[in-house]
């Protein structure tokens, strides 16, 4: 670990439901103490790919979920980007492409807005999932994630993970909400071992009974200083931050909205999803409320 530099590299993966907007990066130069390269985009990409060309108009909830549910298992993407698989039980929500307005016909439905953008990733809380094709980020060197998370339920029965991404006995990371203590958690276990010990920060905050615009958590590994830190709507504190002497390696795929449970999964999350972001390295406390407003950051 001595010696590096806890900045990110050139390697940023997200999964958006909306294209980024926002000025262009900056050309990429040389990385250096102090000077790190603008993350080379790659996109997981769930817009529309799954919503059937006879869609109404892009008529919102029904419509949406109802082509996606048909596709349930196979993979959508858009761009450039690796595939996105979603399983039975998650759908896509989209909003009205504007052409039907309830300000001006009485006859238009309302279509509530999407969590970022123009539509986000829904989940049942019971067999609903998303998964990259393999891991989105070294966690035995320094990462950086983010996600937009809003939780169907206000009093959830069980915790739900928004994100996780395991090694062969157990999960690498899992970022989930644990109703017992109305917070939300990062979990590293400290080894790839069944019942290993494991170290978890939190955050109070209520779930969201599927209001509001949900919470923008993210996820920093510092390998240099030994670091996991947990941030809630671009905010971290001393209850939130824990060291890891030591991150291992995990070779499974990236789960959006489950956890590894035994032999299987579990943990199903029922709520919405958006920007998903991977980046290599460790941003640092005052890039963080760049992350999941739908914008391609550049953390030069």
């Amino acid at each position: 670990m001595a010696g590096r530099t806890p900045l990110p590299r050139a390697d940023h993966l997200a999964l958006a439901l909306t294209p980024p907007t926002g000025p262009p990066r900056p050309p990429r130069g040389p990385r250096g103490a102090g000077s790190p390269r603008a993350p080379a985009r790659t996109a997981l990409n769930a817009v529309g790919a799954d919503i059937p060309d006879d869609d109404p108009a892009g008529s919102g909830s029904a419509a949406a979920e109802t082509g996606t549910a048909a596709r349930a298992g196979t993979g959508v993407t858009e761009s450039d980007g690796p595939p996105l698989r979603l399983g039975t039980g998650a759908s896509i929500y989209r909003v009205s492409d504007g052409s039907c307005s309830p300000d001006l016909d009485p006859d238009c439905p309302y279509v509530p807005p999407a969590l970022v953008g123009d539509g986000h990733l829904t989940l049942d809380g019971e067999t609903g999932y998303a998964a990259a094709d393999g891991p989105v980020v070294d966690t035995a060197d320094s990462f950086t994630l983010g996600v937009v998370v809003r939780l169907a339920d206000a009093e959830p029965a069980h915790p739900m993970t928004a994100l996780s991404q395991a090694g062969e006995h157990t999960d690498a990371f899992r970022v989930r909400y644990e109703p017992s203590t109305h917070a939300w958690q990062l979990v590293m276990p400290e080894k790839d071992e069944a019942g290993a010990p494991e170290r978890v920060v939190s955050q109070i905050e209520a779930a969201d009974g599927g209001e509001g615009q949900g919470h923008r958590l993210a996820v920093v590994y510092d390998d240099a200083t030994d670091t996991i830190k947990l941030y809630l709507d671009g905010v971290t504190n001393a209850q939130a931050t824990a060291t890891l002497p030591d991150g291992w390696h995990s070779a499974g795929a990236l789960q959006v909205g489950r956890a590894k449970a035994g032999d299987g999964w579990g943990e199903y999350l029922h709520g919405d999803v958006d920007e998903v972001q991977a980046y290599s390295g460790a941003f640092r406390d005052q890039d963080i409320p760049f992350l999941g407003l739908g914008t391609d950051y550049c953390p030069c």
